[in-house]
């Protein structure tokens, strides 16, 4: 807590001083020295996150993710935190790893004291077994089980605060889906059991892969999986690679997020960019199952009628589905048509029957999305939602972002209405619309 009040401090005098510097400054020199305070604020915010590890460096790269609301310069500093955190030192980490496996070890011939990655609760390290296999081992940080344990019970201060800024909606249903999924987590067993899960569920389609689990060499805290490699996400969002291939991995991605969540209900839930590789062949390697979320089956209905009724362009009924789903007035009234349909409005614009929409290319996208935002900022503000949404809205709005830095092209209305079929024949209980039939 002290160190964020710290650097909510210097970010704060820094803003406060470069403000009270333009009054006497020319226009040009204004801009480009706001430029480099953004600059050095960022850098300050990356230092300190990262540092500080678990809770505070995810949100962090949760930040990050959005990398159109900051300037380019500000975006390539926060984008170290999605994929190299300062490390901690090999030492005890190879303690760790003695604590955890005993006897187990004698497998392992080797292990590389410079880590492949490191994030907010650990960090991953090449080893090779003694029957020549190369395997990659995740490895808690000591100790950061109580320091998210800790982080927790103070995040929720700083939430409640937060959210009071732009919501009346109590806090509680929130702050306890956080809670679960940030202590899950912690378990790497629980994380191994939902890389197997999610294999099994994937099996039918070969552009994903998923490194198998070395069980013999897993524990709660440290956890064995085949070496998988790819191209890192840095590189592929240059123009070192075609377009088309782009494409495909953020199509992949797509399908993916929208089949966990529409029919599979199990999904996928963080978003960081560095938890994907790419191949060239098209294929996507997924990395990183701590953060998984079970969609309620009510819950999935909701997203399959509001998905159907957006692509029919059934406004009206959109109010009545959102409430179904638990979303709201504080008083349990109904959304009101127009704030739906100014979001549904941009929405479409993604999802234009045949249309080969290019993320990252509407450059105001995310200033239009505000625009709206304040047109119904008095609504919003009394607007409630169940927790369960938190994760996979934080899911899709994530993806949003990672397609914008590949640039992806596609008609993801096909896509969308694939993923749907496939939830709607999972749901007896509903029935698409004609409209959607006859475009399929």
């Amino acid at each position: 807590m002290l160190r964020l009040g710290s650097l909510a401090g210097r970010v704060g005098a820094s803003l406060a001083g470069n403000t009270m510097a333009n009054l006497f400054r020319d226009p040009d020199s204004r801009e480009s020295n706001r430029t480099l305070v953004m600059m050095k604020n960022a850098m300050r915010v990356k230092e300190s996150l990262g540092q500080l590890k678990g809770v505070p460096m995810k949100i962090g790269q949760m930040v990050s993710l959005h990398e159109r609301f900051f300037p380019k310069e500000v975006v390539e500093v926060l984008k170290t935190l999605q994929q190299k955190a300062p490390a901690v030192p090999f030492e005890d980490i190879r303690k760790m790893i003695r604590y955890e496996l005993g006897s187990r070890l004698d497998a392992i011939e080797m292990i590389d004291e410079n880590p492949m990655a490191s994030a907010s609760i650990g960090q991953v390290h090449r080893a090779v077994l003694k029957d020549g296999r190369e395997i990659a081992l995740k490895v808690q940080y000591p100790g950061i089980d109580e320091v998210i344990r800790s982080d927790i019970k103070n995040l929720k201060g700083i939430l409640t605060v937060v959210f009071s800024m732009f919501t009346r909606m109590d806090m509680d249903r929130v702050w306890q889906e956080l809670n679960d999924r940030l202590l899950e987590e912690l378990d790497y067993e629980r994380e191994a059991a939902n890389m197997k899960a999610m294999a099994e569920q994937i099996k039918d389609d070969e552009a994903i892969i998923i490194p198998r689990v070395i069980d013999e060499l897993s524990t709660r805290h440290v956890l064995a999986m085949e070496l998988v490699l790819g191209i890192s996400p840095d590189q592929v969002t240059g123009s070192a690679y075609p377009q088309e291939l782009r494409n495909t991995w953020g199509m992949t991605i797509v399908r993916l997020t929208l089949r966990g969540l529409l029919f599979h209900r199990f999904m996928h839930a963080d978003p960081n960019i560095a938890n994907f590789a790419f191949r060239k062949d098209g294929k996507v390697v997924v990395y990183d199952f701590g953060c998984m979320k079970e969609i309620p089956g009510d819950l999935r209905d909701g997203y399959l009628r509001l998905t159907d009724a957006m692509l029919d362009h059934a406004y009206p009924d959109i109010p009545e589905i959102l409430r179904s789903m638990g979303i709201h007035h504080a008083d349990g009234t109904s959304i009101s048509w127009k704030l739906v349909t100014d979001f549904a409005n941009l929405i479409q614009e993604m999802i234009r029957p045949g249309k080969c929409y290019v993320f990252g290319e509407d450059e105001r996208f995310y200033a239009r999305l505000m625009e709206i935002w304040h047109r119904h900022v008095g609504e919003s503000m009394v607007i409630v939602f169940p927790g369960d949404i938190i994760f996979i809205d934080r899911t899709l709005n994530g993806h949003l972002g990672n397609l914008g830095r590949l640039n992806a092209c596609a008609d993801w209305r096909m896509i969308v209405i694939d993923a749907m079929r496939e939830g709607f024949a999972d749901s007896p209980g509903l029935t698409m619309r004609r409209p959607m039939l006859e475009e399929g």
